[in-house]
């Protein structure tokens, strides 16, 4: 296979020949695929010349052209092929990147030049506080009257989904995790109104984070729905003496106090406070189902920005990405070095392609997870590495920004 030059970290090298030209890979992948598109049609030019001989008159090749004279037949016609498969990428967009079935996705890491450690933060096991969850795939996803394509939620749910609360649920849920190629999993706390199918505490987190050592990762949940005094003390202790390195803060989903809310609301400055007192992670729910009521309040980032303004040093990690509202949270993470974005699922919906262009603009601060059981966790992987972005990026988006944040 024809490739540009790797960098000096990368474990598998292609034969010289197997290169493409220097000049070629200066371009940005932008400009490869236009020029793909262009070879293609000088190509198919240059060989019905060979049948029609030019008369005296025709004109001289153009620029394109001559560049393509300096290039033997069988280099043009590899690098034709590479470039072929990139301009398909740019012109297909999202459907071109999560073409094909699902498969093991550790062969695939693998393939990407020595083993990428990988990091789901949003993966939740098959147990009966999240059965709420696992309904929701097998019902609303799976009976919604106009389809989703993607494979990582349209595609047969592993048979996990089907275990919930089951002996061997949590066996199963690690071998699909091992066949994957996913080393650590991060699963979030959460208080929705008492309902015991949606509502996995802290304590449960910790057991299961002491249980699967170096493998499993809780963040605390926050009651909204109870006096602010007992919410602090309790996400400190989950903290501090629980030992989960984060907590999941949902204030579209507060029932009692005032109801539904967003992040900006003063109520929650003391959560703040007591969560940059302990250097530890706030992740905030966002997406189209962020809230009781309507998803628009909870996916205005100028609100996010001014809790930011007001503590800078609060680190928020928008779940789901800031979706649909991508631009102003790809704008706020430009403003805030410490707010980080992990799309999960929404990076394969409809209008992810805005985050997958721009995982090589902000790589330090786009964490991966596949939001299971909604993203199968082997191919929200495999898709994710289809992605068309440099190695280091990569590194970074699937291990690096969230070992950062776990504090590995």
């Amino acid at each position: 296979m024809l490739t540009c030059p790797t960098s000096s970290d990368d474990v598998q090298r292609e034969e010289p020949n197997d290169q493409a030209p220097a000049w070629l890979c200066q371009l940005d992948e932008g400009s490869r695929a236009v020029f793909a598109i262009t070879t293609m049609e000088k190509e198919s030019k240059m060989r019905e010349d060979v049948h029609n001989p030019a008369q005296p008159n025709q004109p001289e090749m153009d620029k394109a052209a001559r560049v393509e004279s300096s290039i033997s037949r069988r280099q043009l016609l590899r690098t034709t092929a590479l470039l072929a498969s990139a301009a398909a990428v740019a012109s297909a967009g999202l459907a071109g990147i999560i073409a094909g079935s699902a498969g093991r996705a550790e062969a695939a890491v693998a393939a990407r030049g020595g083993k990428i450690k990988v990091i789901d933060f949003r993966c939740r096991p098959p147990l009966k506080p999240y059965s709420g969850l696992y309904n929701l795939r097998q019902s609303t996803l799976a009976k919604r009257p106009n389809r989703l394509n993607n494979p990582a939620t349209e595609g047969t749910p592993p048979h996990a989904v089907s275990m919930v609360g089951q002996p061997g649920a949590m066996e199963e849920w690690w071998k699909e995790i091992d066949a994957a190629g996913v080393d650590i999993v991060v699963s979030n706390g959460r208080y929705a109104a008492g309902d015991p199918t949606f509502s996995m505490d802290s304590k449960t987190l910790s057991g299961l984070q002491k249980q699967y050592k170096g493998r499993f990762y809780g963040l605390a949940a926050i009651n909204l729905d109870q006096p602010m005094d007992a919410t602090v003390s309790e996400l400190e202790d989950a903290i501090k003496n629980l030992g989960l390195p984060g907590a999941n803060f949902e204030p579209g989903y507060r029932s009692k106090n005032g109801g539904p809310t967003t992040i900006d609301n003063a109520d929650f400055y003391p959560i703040f406070e007591t969560m940059i007192r302990l250097d530890a992670v706030l992740m905030v729910q966002t997406g189209a189902f962020a809230g009781l009521e309507s998803f628009g309040p909870a996916n205005d980032m100028s609100k996010f920005d001014e809790v930011k303004v007001k503590f800078p040093k609060l680190k928020v990690l928008l779940a789901h990405g800031g979706y649909p509202s991508m631009d102003a949270a790809l704008a706020l993470a430009l403003k805030h070095p410490n707010i980080y974005i992990c799309p999960d699922v929404y990076m394969f919906w409809p209008g992810g392609q805005t985050f997958q262009i721009n995982l090589d603009l902000l790589p330090d601060q786009f964490v991966y997870g596949s939001a299971f059981p909604f993203g199968n966790i082997d191919t929200t992987l495999k898709q994710t590495l289809k992605l068309p972005v440099n190695k280091s990026t990569l590194k970074s988006y699937l291990y690096d920004n969230a070992a950062q944040l776990l504090k590995l």
